[in-house]
């Protein structure tokens, strides 16, 4: 291990140390410098796509790139794997367009929290251990945003209603987003 001097050099240390033993949050990542085939993917599967935002994060020992993005006046959202696998994609729906059985899963899990965004997703693929493995069959889910006493979370939900991820409830001022969902 090479020896830190110094203040500049013990706090260099220290954020080395930090940031090595910190858990992998998805970051904000550049679109022109994207592994071709995420690029060449998300460009096939969206011509008309303008990215939003986008981050990359590492998700099971994959590397995944979330998009963020409008097409016309659609908001929708994918999350490709780095060697252009499409692991899910996702639309901005209204509120009354999930469907009962789902809604009342949803609202089981909100509680009489307000409910924000919503999401339809469709997933393709799952990620375990390093590896991209395609599903049998694509699987539909509904992503509710909530806000509660000052938190606010995520829960995803089945097209039947059971609950695939539970929110986890974050403060509001905190500036910290819910953490990232597997696939979303």
């Amino acid at each position: 291990m090479a020896r830190v001097t110094g203040r500049g050099g013990l706090i260099a240390g220290f954020l080395g140390l930090v940031l090595i033993v910190a858990p992998a949050h998805s970051a904000p990542f550049p679109p022109e410098k994207l592994p071709e085939p995420v690029a060449t993917t998300f460009k096939t599967a969206f011509p008309n796509g303008t990215i939003d935002k986008l981050d990359a994060e590492e998700e099971d020992g994959v590397m995944i790139y979330d998009f963020e993005f409008h097409a016309g006046d659609r908001q929708k959202e994918t999350d490709i794997a780095g060697d252009g696998t499409m692991v899910e994609s996702t639309l901005v729906i209204p509120r009354n367009d999930i469907p009962a059985a789902a809604m009342k899963g949803i609202l089981a899990v909100a509680k009489g929290a307000k409910i924000g965004r919503c999401e339809w997703m469709e997933t393709y693929y799952e990620l375990k251990d390093g590896k991209v493995i395609k599903m049998d069959k694509p699987m539909i889910k509904y992503a509710a945003e909530m806000t509660r006493k000052g938190k606010k979370g995520e829960v995803i939900v089945a097209a039947d209603g059971k609950v695939v991820e539970a929110p986890e409830w974050v403060p509001i001022s905190s500036g910290k987003a819910p953490p990232a969902t597997p696939g979303k």
